[in-house]
């Protein structure tokens, strides 16, 4: 999963203890260069996704209701940019798609 690939990163760029575990303060990872670990973590998100395995009709058909539940919302910067990148992934413009 993406989000314990994203805590292995933000361990891996943490300053350890003594006994080699990222120091945690106040509930925060003590990331020694965030230039690197912000390197890392754009790499990761660019990494592309796959969902494997069965029948994942019912998850896609949640996902697309969702997003065309947000439509009316108003994004700006990177949050517009993932909203219509998901938006055109679900293709949630074509009428008539219930897959």
């Amino acid at each position: 999963m993406v989000e314990e690939d994203r805590i292995e990163l933000l361990k891996e760029h943490s300053n350890k203890d003594e006994n080699g575990e990222a120091i945690i303060i106040n509930g925060k990872y003590d990331v020694i260069d965030m230039v690197a670990f912000n390197n890392d973590l754009k790499e990761l998100y660019a990494e592309k996704v796959v969902i494997e395995g069965g029948d994942h009709r019912e998850m896609i058909r949640t996902i697309k209701h969702t997003l065309k539940k947000f439509e009316d919302v108003e994004y700006e910067g990177q949050e517009s940019e993932i909203y219509d990148y998901l938006c055109d992934q679900f293709k949630i413009d074509e009428e008539g798609e219930e897959e």
